[in-house]
């Protein structure tokens, strides 16, 4: 019985790799993007008074990119694309005060703003997206009293916890590092899905 039990399991291994069933892993990005697969990614513009917040986004946006290895990263000169990003905005929302004096904030919701597309890398002329209003991409959400564009170009938003402690700026500084994380993600992910 086991004979033949390992017999059957063998020749069904067999057959489960010589028949014409493929799985494909890697660049499943979206048809707009299908020509490009090399991006430069150049420091992103810092609109805020936050000093090395552009640093610390375009670091976190080019390790996203290589973890994901839909695109490579190259220089200008041998790229399809160029990744053009902006630092909008930093936001922050109390979540909990001390107990005895509103006031004062125990934890912040700290938001993170950028406005990213792609362009020509010969030109510098935006690379047009494929999301018009009503299409799938073209559905907004609200986030925060704004409408945000769910398309492959537009408006991230990092989003952290921020816990307020003695050492306020140490505390400010963690938070912009995982919000940009975060922000590194869905952005890498709009990029390489389309969502």
């Amino acid at each position: 019985m086991n004979r033949f039990f390992s017999v059957f399991a063998f020749s069904a291994l067999i057959a489960l790799f010589t028949t014409g069933c493929q799985y494909e892993l890697g660049d499943v990005k979206p048809s707009s993007y299908a020509g490009i697969n090399n991006l430069h990614v150049p420091i992103f513009k810092n609109q805020t008074l936050e000093p090395r917040l552009s640093s610390l986004v375009t670091n976190a946006v080019l390790k996203e990119i290589q973890v994901d290895g839909t695109y490579k990263v190259t220089s200008k000169a041998k790229s399809d694309a160029v990744l053009v990003g902006r630092i909008h905005e930093i936001r922050k929302r109390q979540l909990r005060s001390v107990r005895n004096d509103t006031l004062e904030s125990q934890e912040l919701k700290l938001f993170l703003y950028i406005d990213f597309y792609l362009a020509d890398p010969n030109s510098g002329r935006r690379i047009e997206s494929t999301a018009v209003e009503g299409s799938h991409f073209g559905k907004s959400i609200e986030i925060e009293g704004e409408k945000v564009i769910k398309a492959r170009q537009g408006r991230v938003i990092g989003e952290t916890i921020q816990f307020v402690d003695r050492s306020y700026q140490v505390g400010e500084r963690n938070a912009l590092s995982f919000a940009a994380q975060d922000l590194a993600r869905k952005l890498v992910s709009q990029l390489s899905n389309g969502w």
